[in-house]
């Protein structure tokens, strides 16, 4: 492996990334802003799942707060916000969550702490991922979509 090998590899994903697929994940096939979102959310719990299962808990942490985050996105969208305005930060998606009544105020300073505190802490700091931490947000995680999607009209559109 070289530097030269690297600079390759960066332009040819930057050039996968600036075509249409032609074979995109199961389920996210659709045009629509905030189906995507849900169906992200779907797609990273069921991958947390099987992760759990092998023990990968640093990745079904990271998992379960992006899962977390793109169903809050997913009814901000549905609500009528347009892609360009979703909030530019994590805490930021929480705050509107509340603004809007999707979750309580309350959730959200928690889900911030949470975010703020255990998320960064486990990823980039000296946190260390354990089964027990990985089990409980996952299970955040999962309570959280149902109860946000079981708020939508759009609730068939999830492949859960």
């Amino acid at each position: 492996m070289s530097s030269t090998r690297i600079e390759t590899l960066v332009d040819e994903v930057q050039a996968a990334f600036d075509h249409r697929p032609s074979t995109i994940e199961s389920g996210l096939e659709t045009n629509e802003a905030d189906i995507l979102q849900l169906r992200k959310s779907c797609r990273l719990l069921a991958g947390a799942t099987v992760l759990l299962e092998q023990g990968f808990y640093t990745l079904v942490i990271e998992a379960s707060f992006v899962a977390i985050e793109r169903v809050i996105e997913f009814k901000l969208l549905e609500g009528g916000l347009e892609p360009r305005d979703l909030p530019g930060t994590h805490p930021g998606v929480y705050t509107e969550a509340a603004r809007r009544g999707i979750i309580s105020h309350h959730v959200a300073e928690n889900l911030q702490d949470l975010w703020r505190n255990h998320r960064a802490k486990t990823y980039y700091q000296d946190g260390l991922a354990s089964k027990s931490r990985a089990e409980e947000l996952f299970e955040l995680a999962r309570e959280t979509h149902e109860y946000v999607v079981n708020q939508s009209t759009k609730k068939y559109e999830c492949i859960c």
